[in-house]
Formats: structure tokens, sequence, C-alpha cells
């Protein structure tokens, strides 16, 4: 579909938009209503879970310069459990998207667009964000770098704007229900970053692994500073109440104002958020297309993200309570996601250096 590689700059702002959006739907909430106050530990220690199995998976990846992830998992398992596995791991992003995207047309819905039937608004991001995908990559990356500084500054300033309502006690006793209930919930919540795992396709987009390595790790760190750093807000803002609350920040930005003149600012956070949203889900597509050529080995991806879009859109639309979608569809796949997707990076380095492909790889390299 294009030519051009993908900078480090563009695939940085795509992984800080993807990941760091999960500080503005119902993840805080949800890890709160399971840690309790100790809830902005999670996204760190998570990330420091997580590092170990991505690690391993672009050690891994290192081996096959230019192969992305599928092209990686075929060559080490085989035709026939490549295949499998390459289907499971479709198969689980298409459904996260499916009620991730529902979702984010529920929070529009409840906070922006009160009147506008759930299916138009659904309608209207899914064909945005395809759009996006079609334009590939490259052109998605840019649009991120565009606006990712703006993206962060809005939730930045909307954080210490609403600084003047909290109260910093909130945030104890420290270790909220245990230290041990706070490791266990670590362990099950690193599908917070998941989508690095997904981004591993983008490798053949960049100029080196080395390359995309080196910006993943940047980019690692910054979201899961980024979502502690807006959970620790959330919990010292509304303390209790947060467990019963579907989406704080866009609660959070309801409240915000400059003085008597300008008592309602939400709709400027809206604005840069929605672009934000246009990005991520365009960006998931387009992988999710990458994933689907692959395993039936399909050159052309212009007719073949439309056609994703729209069954994503018919999946997500299934789910009539809104609550439905985030507490069972959307935990379900949650807790599936992040597990199985470090397994098979796990799996795969196992399975290299059971046959000695690190150790041909260094041999190649003194020769």
């Amino acid at each position: 579909m294009e030519s051009r590689k993908l900078g480090m700059r563009e695939y940085m702002s795509i992984a800080i938009i993807m990941v760091g959006a999960k500080a503005t739907d119902s993840s805080p909430a949800l890890l709160y209503s399971n840690v309790k106050n100790a809830a902005w530990m999670i996204p760190l220690l998570s990330a420091v879970i997580f590092f170990v199995g991505l690690f391993l998976l672009l050690k891994t990846m290192e081996l096959f310069q230019g192969k992305n992830l599928f092209s990686v998992i075929q060559h080490l398992l085989g035709r026939y459990i490549g295949f499998f596995i390459c289907l499971v791991i479709f198969l689980i992003s298409s459904f996260a998207i499916s009620f991730d995207s529902r979702t984010y047309t529920n929070i529009i819905r409840s906070y922006y667009f009160t009147t506008t039937p759930n299916l138009i608004i659904y309608a209207v991001l899914m064909v945005i964000s395809a759009y996006g995908a079609k334009k590939g990559i490259q052109n998605i990356g840019s649009v991120g770098y565009l606006i990712v500084f703006y993206t962060l500054f809005s939730l930045f300033f909307a954080l210490i704007i609403s600084t003047q309502d909290s109260t910093i006690k909130a945030i104890f006793p420290i270790w909220g229900p245990g230290k041990l209930v706070i490791l266990k919930q670590s362990a099950l919540k690193i599908t917070l970053f998941a989508d690095f795992f997904l981004l591993t396709l983008l490798i053949p987009n960049m100029n080196s692994t080395k390359e995309f390595r080196k910006s993943t790790w940047y980019a690692l760190a910054f979201v899961s500073f980024q979502i502690s750093v807006a959970i620790i807000s959330f919990i010292c803002m509304f303390d209790t109440s947060l467990k019963g609350m579907g989406y704080p920040f866009h609660t959070a930005i309801g409240f915000l104002s400059l003085g008597t003149y300008l008592p309602n600012i939400e709709i400027f956070f809206f604005v840069i958020w929605i672009l934000a949203i246009f990005v991520r889900f365009a960006v998931f597509i387009y992988l999710n297309a990458l994933m689907f050529a692959h395993i039936f080995k399909i050159n052309e991806l212009e007719f073949l993200i439309p056609a994703l879009a729209t069954m994503y859109l018919l999946i997500g639309s299934i789910p009539e309570n809104p609550l439905e979608v985030a507490l069972v569809f959307k935990q379900s796949i949650t807790n599936i996601a992040g597990l199985t997707f470090f397994v098979i990076s796990l799996l795969l380095w196992l399975v290299a250096l059971v046959k000695g492909e690190f150790k041909h790889a260094k041999n190649r390299s003194s020769m």
C-alpha cells in the first residue's frame, strides 16, 4: 500500500496514542475496583512484567530482520501450528476492537451526543477509522505525530486543573488491599500493554528492528507513567466513588472551568480526544487487516479494510447494555489477551532457543 518507512517519532506517536488512551476510558475505574487506592501502582508493575515477555519477543524478532510477527510465528512453529496461533491472535484482536470501539461509542453518546442514536455514532467512528486505515500506516503515523503533543498536553492540563478539588489523603493506605493482591492484579492486567505485542507487525515498516525496539522502550516507559499519573489524579479527585464511575476522565472534565467566562471547557478536550481515538482505531483496523491478509494470503488490503470495519461494527452492536460491554465482554477479552500474548512471546523465544536460531545468528555475525 505504501513504500515509505515509518519513522521513530511516528511509531512512538502511534504507540502512545493507542496505549495512553486507556487512561481516558473505563480502565482506571476497573483497576480501582480491584485494588482500591493502590490502583496507580498497577500500570507501573504491569509494565515491568510485560517488559520481560516483550524483551524476549523482540530478541527473537531480531533473528529475522524484515519479517513481521506472523511471519516469525509460522517460521518457528511450522505451517499448521503457526496458522492456528496466528488465527487465535487475530480473533482476540478482532473481539477486542469490536468491544473497545463500542466502549468509546458509549462514551461519546453518554457525555457529548446524548440524543444521537448509538448506531449512528458507532458507524461514523468506524467509517472515519477505516478511511484512515486505507490511507496506510505512514499517513496514520504522520497524523498521530501532529496530534500527540496536543493530546498529551490536554490530558495533563486537565489533570492539573483537577487538583484544585483533590485531596492527596485519598491514596492512603498506600498499599491498598495488600502487596500480594497488587502483584496478582499487576500480572493479570498486563493487557494494558498488549498493543505493543500487536505493533510488532509494523517492524517491516521501519528501517530496522533496532529502531523499533528503541522506540518501543521509550513509549512503554512513558505510557506506564502517563496512565499511573492519571489514576492517581482520579483517586485524589473522586476517592471511593471512583469504583462506581464508568469513565472518570470524561466525568472530571465535565466539572472543569476557567473562571466565570468559560464555565464549560470539556468541548476543547473532546475535540482533541476524538482525533486521537480516530487514529487509535485506524491503526487497530490496519493491523487486523495485515493479520487477515497474512493468514489467508491476500495481497490487497484496500477492499479488506472496509469489510473488517463493518464486521467489527456488527459484532460491537450485539450487546444492548453499555455496562454489559464494559463489565462482561471487554473484561473477558482483557483477562485473556495479555496473558495469551505473553505466553506466545515466551513460546517463540523458547522454540528459537531450542532450534538453535540464536546460535546460528551469532555464527553468521562472526563470519
